[in-house]
C-alpha cells in the first residue's frame, strides 16, 4: 500500500521594508491583503529607527501582527554597509522596500544585487547635483548589476509617479501596437490635483517636502529641449472629472518628466503640471517673500524661509488625522491625475490630432474609516495602494518566470513586460481598492 501524499506547503513570501511611515504602513496592510486574496503566506520584516512609532502607524492592523516583525535600528547604514556582513535577518526575503527617503535608493539596490533580490522603491532625489546635470535618476547606474543578478529594481512606484507612468505606458502599448508609419506622439502633459477642504491646514505630506518640491524652478521638455520656469508661473487651467470647476496648474518638476523623457525620447514635449489647496498655500508663501532665503539680523543661517519652516504645523498623527475625519474637520479631499496623450496622423488625406487621456480618481477618502487605513491622509493611501498593487503583481509575475523582468524597471516599463492578463489585474485591483480610472478619446480641436 502506497504511503500518504505528504501536504505539499508554499514557503512564505518574506518582504523586507526599511522604514515604515505613512506610505510604507499602508503599503505593507495592501500587500498583505492581496497575498490573503491570493493564497500565498507571507511575512514581513520591518528594519525601522523608531520602532514605536512604526507600531503607532499600524495601529488599526493588530491582526497583520503577528507576520511582522519590527526590528529597531540606530541606522540602516550597517545594515546597507556592501563592505559588511549580510545580516541574517534578510535571510530568504524575496522584495526589499525603501518605504524611508530616496537616500536609500541606490544603498538598497546594492543590497539586493548581494542578495539577489527585488527592490522597489517610491521616489527619487530629483535635486542632487547628479541628477540635475545628467537628468537621469541614481538608480540606473545599477541596471548592468541586477540585469547579470536576474533580478529588477522597480523604482518612482506609487500613485504618481508610479501608476500614472503605468497607465500612461499602457495607453501607449496600445497606440504603437498599430504600426502606423505616420503616427506621431507630439506631446504628454499630466496634470495632478491634491485638494483638501478642511477647517485645519493639513498637509498631505510632511511640509518640508512640499515647500522643496514646490518652490523649485520646474522643468518642462519643450521642443526637445528642457525649458526651465519661475515658481509658480506658466501656469494652466485644467477640468478634472468629478470637479465642479477648472483648476490652476502650475509646472512641476516631477519624476514623471525625466522618466517619461528616457522611455520616449522622441517625445518633443513632456510637462507636469498640480494645483490644489496645498499648493495654493505654498504659492502664497512665495508671493509674500516668505520662502526666501535671506538672512535675518546677523545670524546667517536664520533666513526668512527657515523661520517659516519652523513655524509651519507637521504632518499629524495617524490618529490625528482619523479624528479630523470622523469629527467633520476634514469635509472633502481629492487625488486625481490625468495625462493628455497628444496623438496626430493621417487620416482621410488630412492629419487629425486627437488627445487620449488616462487618469486615475481617489475620492473615497471617508470609506476608510473603520479599515486598517484609517489613519492615513488622502494622498498617503493611493501611494502606498499603487505601489502594493504594481509591486504584488510583478512579485508574482517573476516568481512564476524567473529573470522575465530584471534591471531597473519604472511604471510604463511594466506596462510593456507584464503580460495582458496582469495588467488587466493591476487594473481590477486599484478599483477594488478604490482607485477609480477613466480614459477617453477626443479630437483635439474640440477643446
Amino acid at each position: 500500500m502506497a504511503p500518504p501524499a505528504t501536504k505539499q506547503t508554499t514557503p512564505p513570501l518574506t518582504i523586507v521594508f526599511f522604514g515604515l511611515g505613512a506610505v510604507g504602513s499602508s503599503m505593507l496592510i495592501c500587500l498583505a491583503e492581496l497575498a490573503e486574496r491570493d493564497g500565498i503566506p507571507v511575512r514581513f520584516k520591518v528594519f525601522v529607527i523608531d520602532p514605536a512609532g512604526a507600531r503607532e502607524a499600524l495601529y488599526h492592523a493588530e491582526r497583520l501582527m503577528r507576520r511582522i516583525e519590527i526590528i529597531g535600528v540606530e541606522s540602516f547604514d550597517p545594515i546597507l554597509d556592501p563592505a559588511g556582513p549580510i545580516s541574517e535577518k534578510l535571510a530568504g526575503a524575496s522584495l526589499l522596500v525603501n518605504a524611508a527617503i530616496p537616500r536609500f535608493n541606490c544603498p538598497i539596490i546594492e543590497l539586493g544585487v548581494r542578495l539577489g533580490v527585488h527592490t522597489l522603491d517610491l521616489a527619487s532625489d530629483m535635486y542632487n547635483p547628479e541628477t540635475a546635470n545628467s537628468l537621469t535618476f541614481a538608480q540606473y547606474a545599477h541596471d548592468r548589476a541586477l540585469r547579470d543578478k536576474g533580478v529588477a529594481a522597480l523604482i518612482n512606484m506609487g500613485i504618481s509617479p508610479g501608476i500614472t507612468n503605468f497607465l500612461i505606458g499602457e495607453r501607449i502599448c496600445r497606440i504603437s501596437a498599430a504600426h502606423r508609419k505616420d503616427l506621431d506622439i507630439e506631446s504628454i502633459d499630466l496634470f495632478l490635483l491634491e485638494d483638501i477642504d478642511a477647517d485645519a491646514v493639513i498637509f498631505s505630506w510632511a511640509p518640508a517636502v512640499a515647500l522643496d518640491e514646490l518652490s523649485q524652478s520646474p522643468l518642462q521638455l519643450r521642443d526637445g529641449r528642457m525649458v526651465m520656469h519661475d515658481p509658480f508661473t506658466g501656469a494652466r487651467d485644467y477640468q478634472f472629472p468629478h470637479e465642479p470647476r477648472s483648476w490652476r496648474q502650475y509646472p512641476l518638476y516631477q519624476e514623471e518628466l525625466l522618466s517619461l523623457h528616457r522611455s520616449y525620447p522622441a517625445v518633443e514635449n513632456i510637462g507636469v503640471f498640480t494645483g490644489g489647496s496645498e499648493v495654493e498655500l505654498v504659492k502664497a508663501l512665495h508671493q509674500l517673500n516668505l520662502l526666501s532665503k535671506e538672512s535675518l539680523g546677523a545670524n546667517p543661517e536664520l533666513t526668512i524661509e527657515a523661520v517659516v519652516r519652523a513655524a509651519m504645523p507637521g504632518m499629524k498623527k495617524p490618529r490625528r488625522i482619523e479624528d479630523y475625519l470622523r469629527s467633520g474637520v476634514i469635509r472633502r479631499t481629492h487625488f486625481c491625475a490625468a495625462a493628455e496623450i497628444r496623438v496626430s496622423e493621417s487620416v482621410r488625406n488630412e492629419r487629425q490630432t486627437i488627445i487620449e487621456t488616462v487618469g486615475l480618481s481617489f475620492l473615497r477618502y471617508r470609506e476608510l474609516l473603520g479599515t486598517p487605513y484609517a489613519g492615513a491622509t488622502y494622498i498617503s493611501y493611493p501611494t502606498a495602494v499603487g505601489a502594493a498593487i504594481l509591486g504584488w503583481h510583478t512579485l508574482c509575475h517573476v516568481r512564476a518566470e524567473p529573470g522575465s523582468i530584471r534591471g531597473v524597471v519604472n511604471g510604463e516599463d511594466l506596462a510593456r513586460l507584464l503580460p495582458q492578463p496582469r495588467i488587466d489585474a493591476v487594473r481590477r485591483d486599484l478599483v477594488a481598492w478604490d482607485i477609480d480610472l477613466f480614459e477617453s478619446t477626443r479630437d483635439a480641436e474640440s477643446g
